[in-house]
């Protein structure tokens, strides 16, 4: 048996930051990895599962061929889903029903993911239920308050008295709570036509939330133990839409904050995370939000930071780990056999 570990990205086709990083990890490492496109499941054939192991549990990789479930030892739980499915994907152009080919994607990813809770025995990065939760603004809210980090005054509504009451006392932006995808739905500053809506106010909620005067943003990059933090500066509401005039170096987090965004951590249960915290005009960090799986490639891009080999060293130490103990493990039993 070798002691290389293998490492399984779950992700979309075509996912640059699946890719760099299953290099990184081989030209680094010598280790071994594969790529699991759940949006490439239903042209592959050869995802495979029983309940009493009359067949081994398999599940495609990019490139062709399959892998055993159960030889991975750490899981990066990227971009599992995230993107609706339509006819022009390899295999499913003869689907023409929209109905049908709900069915086809429903399936395909509610067997990927059960043959993966059921089989897989390594280290998750992180795991579903984990990440899922932790991607809910209240929750993320609530939780970065408890840690003591400084949150925005905050509202959730679609009470449109609450909502301009709310708006009354300071400069507010609105963002939505989960969005849609492949829709770039950005924080913005609320308007007059916008308060002045009843019905486009009270059609869904939506988070309102004090406007924090600043142009320095901070990108806090969590792999593990390791803490890479970005700060970018630009004018812009939101820097994400400006990189053409967005500053960015690396720099360093006060301790007593790396202290609470790992306690974060480990109150929502993640192995890595991607927050953006911002610097208002009196120098105070503010917290804005946590992406558990976030992006976070295109700051190496922008400047000398080292990302790429910070996540891969970090997966690879957790497979690492994982490895050893279910060795460990396989030989006590074989050992009292």
């Amino acid at each position: 048996m070798t002691t290389t570990p293998l490492i399984g990205i779950v992700t979309l086709h075509e996912d640059f930051h699946a890719h760099m990083i299953r290099q990184t990890l081989q030209e680094r490492q010598d280790a071994r990895c594969v790529i699991l496109e759940t949006d490439e499941i239903a042209r592959t054939g050869a995802l495979n599962w029983s309940p009493l192991s009359q067949c081994e549990p398999t599940l495609p990789i990019e490139g062709g061929g399959r892998v055993d479930v159960r030889t991975l030892d750490a899981v990066w739980w990227r971009r599992p889903s995230g993107r609706p499915w339509d006819r022009s994907l390899p295999g499913l152009e003869e689907v023409v029903d929209p109905q049908a080919l709900e069915v086809v994607r429903n399936d395909c990813l509610a067997g990927f993911h059960g043959v993966m809770l059921t089989e897989f025995e390594g280290a998750w990065v992180s795991h579903p239920d984990a990440t899922r939760r932790a991607e809910n603004k209240l929750l993320q809210l609530r939780t970065a308050a408890q840690v003591g980090l400084r949150v925005p005054r905050t509202l959730v509504s679609q009470d449109p008295v609450a909502i301009r009451a709310f708006c009354a006392q300071q400069p507010t932006i609105v963002k939505t709570l989960a969005g849609a995808s492949g829709v770039p739905l950005l924080a913005h500053t609320v308007r007059p036509e916008i308060l002045a809506d009843d019905d486009a106010l009270s059609l869904s909620p939506a988070i309102y939330q004090e406007c924090i005067e600043g142009r320095e943003h901070l990108r806090v990059n969590v792999f593990g133990s390791r803490i890479e933090t970005a700060r970018l500066r630009c004018n812009e509401l939101d820097w994400r839409v400006h990189l053409d005039v967005t500053e960015v170096e690396p720099c360093t987090l006060p301790p007593e904050v790396e202290r609470r965004l790992r306690e974060f951590m480990r109150l929502m249960d993640l192995r890595m995370g991607v927050f953006d915290l911002k610097i208002d005009l009196q120098g105070e960090l503010v917290w804005l939000e946590v992406n558990p799986q976030g992006q976070f490639l295109f700051l190496e891009g922008m400047s000398d930071m080292k990302l790429a080999s910070a996540c891969s060293d970090f997966l690879y130490r957790t497979a690492c780990e994982r490895r050893g103990a279910r060795h460990g493990l396989r030989q006590v039993a074989a050992a009292s056999a």
